[in-house]
């Protein structure tokens, strides 16, 4: 009779959950989509004049969102390649020391930062008033403070590569050392050693592919993470070209009404993608488990 009780408590307790997900998740999400739509296609706001193409037509032919979302895929992979190259090397050469020294809880101070700070951080360091450019000044290995190269601000997006990089390797870090352990994979790289293989070998055909293999939807959700941050993107980018949401934040808000209905477009066309990259996220779990 308990057992029943408890079970049906159980039940009540998952339906609850998934009904206060729906209202809570996926009624405003649908909400927000539906909203957009009509938005887009002209159907609502205030120069609405009934269904039309004309804004999603001017945003496919402006070109400007997709030199935006290359731009973000740009930043977004680089500042992945970076990282995880920082942090398998990290694991691979100095895990013991890093995760289990003196210095290991170090590992966690960068996760405290929030987006904004890190990238304040990152200017007072690296712009050309920063604390580099100063010192090189002071020791007069420059002649003046704008001759320091620009590494903020800057269309390479040096500086918001650098600060996303830095974010993500203690994160990384942390959670592929705890893959490391949870793998076997120092049962397995001894293994390989006996066997006759050498480092080079035992980390190109055991360690990465292992890591790799169970750390991709981390790896992609982190992907996601970065290609549409806007903090950092705010404070360390240029006016053009700019990350994808930082040109949905503007078109939305010109003065120019008629730059809405792009702005909504636009996001729809970058929802789109992030589907398209979660269904990538689900369907490499599902054969991971498989």
């Amino acid at each position: 009779m308990i057992s029943e009780n408890m079970l049906l408590s159980n039940k009540i307790l998952v339906q609850l959950g998934i009904l206060l997900f729906l209202l809570l998740v996926v009624v405003p999400f649908v909400a927000a989509i539906v909203y957009a739509l009509l938005y887009a296609s002209g159907s609502a706001g205030s120069l609405s004049t009934g269904f039309t193409l004309k804004y999603l037509t001017k945003v496919f032919t402006d070109g400007e969102v997709f030199i935006s979302i290359g731009y973000s895929m740009y930043i977004a992979t680089t500042t992945l390649l970076l990282a995880a190259t920082v942090v398998f090397f990290l694991i691979i050469c100095f895990r013991s020391s890093l995760l289990k020294g003196r210095f290991s809880y170090l590992v966690y101070l960068p996760l405290a930062f929030p987006s904004l700070v890190a990238g304040f951080i990152t200017l007072l360091i690296l712009g050309k008033a920063g604390f580099f450019s100063r010192t090189l000044y002071h020791l007069h290995l420059i002649n003046q403070l704008e001759s320091f190269p620009g590494l903020v601000n800057d269309p390479f997006a040096i500086g918001i590569i650098i600060t996303h990089a830095l974010m993500a390797i203690p994160f990384l870090l942390i959670y592929f050392s705890s893959l490391y352990d949870s793998e076997n994979i120092r049962e397995l790289e001894m293994l390989a050693t006996n066997l006759g293989s050498d480092t080079w070998q035992t980390t190109r055909f055991i360690i990465l592919p292992m890591l790799l293999k169970k750390g991709f939807p981390t790896l992609l959700l982190y992907f996601i993470f970065v290609l549409g941050s806007y903090e950092v993107p705010l404070l360390l980018g240029v006016q053009s070209p700019q990350m994808i949401s930082l040109l949905i934040i503007r078109k939305l808000q010109r003065f120019n009404l008629l730059d809405i209905p792009q702005g909504y477009c636009i996001a729809l066309l970058y929802t789109f993608l992030l589907m398209v990259l979660l269904l990538l996220f689900f369907k490499s779990k599902k054969t991971i488990q498989s």
